[in-house]
């Protein structure tokens, strides 16, 4: 391939990526195929190693020694987590426009060409919008009902269906990295920041190789990180349910006093004590429940640990011969 001129505008590809070996030499052998086809850009591909315990990185090195571009590995010192090394490939990103895709090439590059076409019309965001996607039902249902909730309850505009694979320019990307949160959701922050944003509807593939490493678990923590991170709602809900089992409360109350007056026996019974006493116990413990997620959350803002701590960096620059 021939290289670009110096003056080229510089594109970076922000991956993440945990246990890869399987998929790595896939998603070389496709963007040594897509990128040369996209124009007289520069390229730069920032992969950051969150805390990989198999070959990932010998895999790399192997691998890069044709990729037309600059290649940078970010290893960080342990597992922080997808959102975490996220930001910390935005943070070491030189481009003046980001990438950001997953290593299993269900953020197909094949995209890059309409991102870029969109940036280079003015838009600071372009993010794609998952039309439908391979997986379990279950799973499916899950991402739906997530989205649609979260968009509801959020206090910005959300899009629907469309994660953190897209593009982002350079003012952008400095105005997320330079926000000091410690429940980070990249897509959240996109859209908080503004700018022109547009999305680009695409088909999502299965996994070109290996296995999902977002569990049950940490796809709720996500969900969680969603939710009390850009609203109050959970806390307006609490505060709801609590007004609405006080008035059911008044309300028998009334009807006690009135049947003891009329002469009719007052409501009386262990089983009707019981049902009264839960139900106010149990909304005492999901109110504090809720409470306990935002303060555990400023707990963590005022701990002011860094998001993430970067290992090393390995370098493999381009070549004339590439």
């Amino acid at each position: 391939m021939r290289p670009a001129a110096p003056d080229s505008p510089l594109i970076s590809m922000v991956v993440p990526f945990l246990n890869e070996e399987a998929v790595l030499p896939r998603l070389f052998e496709t963007l040594d195929a897509t990128l040369p086809g996209l124009g007289s850009y520069r390229w730069e591909l920032v992969l950051v190693d969150d805390g990989s315990t198999d070959r990932s990185v010998d895999v790399i090195r192997g691998a890069s020694a044709g990729f037309p571009g600059d290649v940078r590995v970010v290893r960080l010192s342990r597992n922080f987590g997808h959102q975490a090394a996220l930001m910390a490939g935005l943070g070491q990103a030189r481009g003046e426009a980001l990438i950001c895709l997953d290593a299993d090439l269900q953020d197909p590059p094949s995209l890059f060409a309409k991102f870029l076409n969109h940036y280079a019309e003015g838009h600071d965001v372009v993010y794609a919008v998952r039309q439908t996607r391979e997986g379990s039902t279950w799973k499916r249902a899950a991402y739906w009902v997530f989205y649609r909730l979260f968009k509801s309850v959020s206090h910005i505009r959300i899009p629907l269906d469309a994660g953190d694979f897209g593009l982002v320019s350079r003012r952008v990307a400095t105005l997320v990295t330079a926000m000091p949160e410690r429940d980070v959701l990249v897509r959240g922050l996109r859209s908080w920041v503004g700018f022109r944003q547009i999305g680009v509807p695409y088909d999502r593939p299965e996994r070109a190789a290996g296995e999902t490493k977002y569990s049950l678990s940490k796809l709720l923590r996500l969900a969680a990180s969603a939710f009390f991170g850009y609203s109050a709602l959970p806390l307006r809900l609490a505060t709801g349910i609590g007004l609405v089992s006080a008035m059911l409360a008044a309300l028998y109350a009334v009807y006690a006093i009135i049947a003891k007056l009329s002469g009719h026996a007052a409501p009386a019974g262990w089983t009707s004590l019981v049902i009264v006493v839960l139900f106010l116990g149990g909304v005492q413990l999901i109110s504090v429940g809720l409470l306990g997620e935002y303060i555990g959350r400023i707990h963590q803002q005022t701990q002011a640990r860094p998001l993430f701590v970067v290992a090393e960096t390995l370098e493999f620059p381009a070549s004339e011969t590439k």
